[in-house]
């Protein structure tokens, strides 16, 4: 006797029905129109650091893709600080600004400044130095 009845449907199950029901291509080559930016000028890159020797197609189309999602990552964050319809370098300074997981680009992303503030703030920075001697 088999038991006719449906097994209950968990989240597990669902999502596992999901990965099986996609179509697995083992034997497909990794493709160029996969990704938006250049596989070529990614390996540039990734070859200008002293570290890396060699580079494989898997972890060239890795690092691209990752590449890619950060960057729409970072615009999407920068529309929501800013204008929807535009994205402005002084959004994307804030948010760098503001968020702590964009720590790291804030030497590459500054907020801009204009020259009056510089020079003052230079000057105030010179008498303090003056002030410790």
């Amino acid at each position: 006797m088999t038991d006719a009845s449906p097994t209950p449907t968990s989240p597990d199950n669902a999502a596992l029905k999901m990965v099986s029901n996609t179509p697995i291509m083992s034997s497909s080559p990794l493709r160029s129109k996969d990704v938006l930016l250049p596989l070529a000028r990614v390996k540039t890159i990734m070859k200008s650091s002293p570290d890396v020797e060699n580079i494989g197609q898997e972890s060239l189309f890795l690092i691209t893709k990752a590449t890619e999602l950060f960057i729409m990552y970072l615009t999407k964050l920068s529309q929501r600080y800013g204008n929807d319809q535009e994205v402005e370098y002084s959004d994307l300074a804030a948010v760098v600004e503001r968020k702590d997981s964009m720590e790291f680009l804030q030497d590459i992303v500054p907020r801009k400044i204009k020259y009056q503030e510089f020079l003052k703030m230079m000057e105030e920075a010179k008498d303090e130095e003056t002030d410790i001697f």
